[in-house]
This record gives C-alpha cells, sequence and structure tokens, in this order.
C-alpha cells in the first residue's frame, strides 16, 4: 500500500473515532518506515481533531513501524498490543497515556 493510501486509511479512522472518553491532550507521531514510507501528525487539543502527512518533531507519543506491519494493523491481522510486545511497533513517550488512549479508543 503506498503512503497516501496509508496516510487516507488513518485519517478515515481517526476522523470516525468516538473522543468522547479521551479527557487529556494528545499528539502523536506515526512514522511508516519500508519501501511505502512517511509520517503522520495527528492530535486530540481541545477537543479538536487534527491529523496530517508530516513529520512533527514535538509529539507525547511517537510511533515506527515498517510498512508491512502497518497495513497487519489496518487489516486487523495483528494485534496492537502484541505487534508493540514483540517489537514490531517501537514507541518513544509517554507511553502510559499511548494506553490509557488505546483502552479508550479501541474498537
Amino acid at each position: 500500500m503506498k503512503f497516501q493510501e496509508s496516510y487516507q486509511l488513518i485519517k478515515t479512522k481517526f476522523d470516525a473515532m468516538d473522543m468522547s472518553k479521551v479527557d487529556k491532550d494528545f499528539s502523536a507521531v506515526v512514522n511508516i518506515t519500508g519501501k511505502n514510507s512517511g509520517s503522520i501528525y495527528a492530535a486530540y487539543i481541545g477537543k479538536k481533531k487534527i491529523i496530517e502527512p508530516v513529520k512533527h518533531d514535538k509529539a507525547s507519543i511517537f510511533v515506527t513501524m515498517s510498512d508491512n506491519t502497518f497495513e497487519e494493523l489496518i487489516n486487523k491481522k495483528t494485534d496492537p498490543f502484541k505487534a508493540f510486545t514483540t517489537g514490531k511497533v517501537k514507541a518513544k513517550g509517554n507511553i502510559f497515556l499511548a494506553l490509557s488512549l488505546y483502552k479508550k479508543i479501541k474498537k
């Protein structure tokens, strides 16, 4: 899947997410590596969703994964928590916030 397709998929999912249980502002950068690499910045600040296909230096959470892992996650062939614990997904920053958000918005 080309990066622009990956971005559109994650944007559609992010735009549709119910954020009513999220009580803290956050920002995240997802770095996708491999043949179809790119970066996605997503934030929820002041009850407003922001998502852009850009690299960003300041965020609460930084996540890195290969384009293959990204596709597996999007297609629900891999569990995000398992991908993290096995090293397929690497995360830096406020990991506790990331886990809290995952529990609140997971569907």
